[in-house]
């Protein structure tokens, strides 16, 4: 991946980035929106928007590791928040994650998200790139997906 600040579009945010590049062979992962819940669907650390962008975090980390990649491979990310001013409690989060440029990103006010008690939704694209043969027989998500499935087969 490739991180980029063009120096005509400056934001006054500590690893911001402009856009970034992803290039050579692998995957595009498109993750849905994800909350901060549990397992179960209970709402997780309702009332701290820092506390539900970590548990987002770790649920896209799991996520991306189920696609053979890590938060790292994010390229994009969309933020959905209830209040715009709770950045200052999302960022030290991010930086956790991502200590140096961050993935090309968008923050948006939503007047409502799902539940009442979410406060911070996420989605994202990431980029996976291809891992070479190891000549191993593990098996692991293929570079292709998985196959195809065809009618003969689903019955």
């Amino acid at each position: 991946m490739t991180d980029a600040v063009a120096p005509v579009y400056l934001v006054p945010i500590t690893g911001f980035t402009n856009f970034t590049i992803a290039e050579g062979a692998g995957r595009l992962v498109f993750v849905s929106g994800i909350t901060s819940r549990s397992a179960d669907g209970e709402i997780l650390a309702p009332g701290d928007v820092g506390g539900q962008a970590e548990h987002i975090l770790q649920s896209m980390g799991r996520l991306l590791a189920s696609a053979g990649g890590s938060l790292t491979d994010i390229m994009q990310i969309r933020t959905y928040v209830t209040d715009i001013d709770c950045w200052p409690q999302i960022e030290p989060v991010w930086h956790r994650h991502w200590p140096g440029q961050l993935p090309a990103s968008t923050m948006v006010q939503v007047s409502r998200l799902f539940d009442v008690r979410q406060l911070i939704e996420t989605d994202a694209i990431a980029f996976i790139p291809a891992r070479p043969a190891t000549g191993s027989s593990e098996t692991g998500p293929s570079e292709t997906g998985p196959p195809a499935t065809g009618p003969e087969e689903s019955q």
